[in-house]
C-alpha cells in the first residue's frame, strides 16, 4: 500500500502529537489557529515565526471575509513584532512582518500605502541583511518591485519591473525545492507578460514533492495559476 506523503508526515509526528505539539508540527499538518495559539506568546524563535506563518496561511487561504483577513494579518503583525523584540538580530522576524505588511497593503488607502511600501522594503532589506541567504526575503522583495511596480507609484520607492526576475532567479537558486517560490514566480511571470515562462515555473512547482499542509496550498494555488494560463 502506497503511503501519501501527508499521512507519512502524520505518521511521523504521531509521537509528539501525543504530548505537546509544538507550532512547527501543527503549522505543517495544517493546524493553522492552533499553531497560532500555542506560538504567539512563546519564549522560541522558531515558535513564533510559526505562529506567525499560520496567521499569513489563514489570511490568505482560509479567511471567509475581508474583515477576517484583516484580524488575521493583524495577529501576524503582532507576533513577528513579538520576534524582533526577542530575537532583534534574527531574520525571520522581519520576513514573517513584511509577509504580513505586504497582504494589508491591499486594504489600505493611497497614504497607508505609502508607508507601508517603505516599511516592507525596510524590513525586507533587514532580514537579507542578517541572513543574505533567506531565499523568501528575496522572493519578497521581488514581489515588492513587481506590486508596487504595477501600481503605479513604485518609481516613488525606486521599484522597477525590471528587477523581478533576477530576484526570482536568485531565490529559486537558494532554495529550488520550494513549492511556494516557484509558484509565486510563475504568477510574476504571468503579470509580467510571459506566459511560457510562467507555465514553466508552475510545472516546476506542482512536479515538486508536498511535504506539509502549506506545501499542498501553495501547490494547488500553482494548478490554478496554470488552469488560467490555459484558457483562451
Amino acid at each position: 500500500m502506497r503511503i501519501r506523503p501527508l499521512a507519512l508526515l502524520l505518521l511521523l509526528f504521531a509521537p509528539v502529537l501525543a504530548q505537546a505539539p509544538a507550532p512547527r508540527v501543527l503549522l505543517q499538518l495544517g493546524e493553522f489557529e492552533a499553531a497560532w495559539t500555542q506560538g504567539r506568546n512563546a519564549e522560541r524563535l522558531g515558535d513564533l515565526a510559526a505562529a506567525a506563518e499560520a496567521a499569513n496561511l489563514i489570511a490568505q487561504y482560509r479567511a471567509k471575509s475581508d474583515a477576517e483577513r484583516r484580524a488575521w494579518l493583524e495577529r501576524a503583525q503582532e507576533t513577528a513584532r513579538r520576534a524582533i523584540q526577542l530575537f532583534p538580530d534574527a531574520a525571520e522576524g522581519y520576513y514573517q512582518l513584511a509577509h504580513a505588511q505586504a497582504e494589508v497593503i491591499r486594504f489600505v488607502g493611497v497614504i497607508a500605502k505609502l508607508g507601508l511600501a517603505s516599511e516592507i522594503k525596510r524590513n525586507l532589506e533587514r532580514a537579507l541583511e542578517l541572513d543574505g541567504g533567506h531565499a523568501r526575503a528575496v522572493m519578497g522583495l521581488a514581489l515588492w518591485h513587481l506590486q508596487l511596480a504595477k501600481r503605479g507609484f513604485g518609481w516613488l520607492y525606486g521599484a522597477s519591473l525590471g528587477e523581478v526576475v533576477p530576484l526570482f532567479e536568485w531565490a529559486v537558486s537558494l532554495d529550488p525545492g520550494s513549492v511556494e517560490i516557484r509558484k509565486n514566480y510563475g504568477f510574476a511571470l504571468m503579470q509580467l507578460g510571459r506566459p511560457e515562462a510562467a507555465r514553466k515555473q508552475l510545472e516546476a512547482a506542482l512536479a515538486l514533492p508536498v511535504k506539509s499542509v502549506p506545501d499542498r496550498l501553495h501547490h494547488d494555488r500553482a494548478a490554478e495559476l496554470l488552469s488560467d494560463l490555459e484558457r483562451p
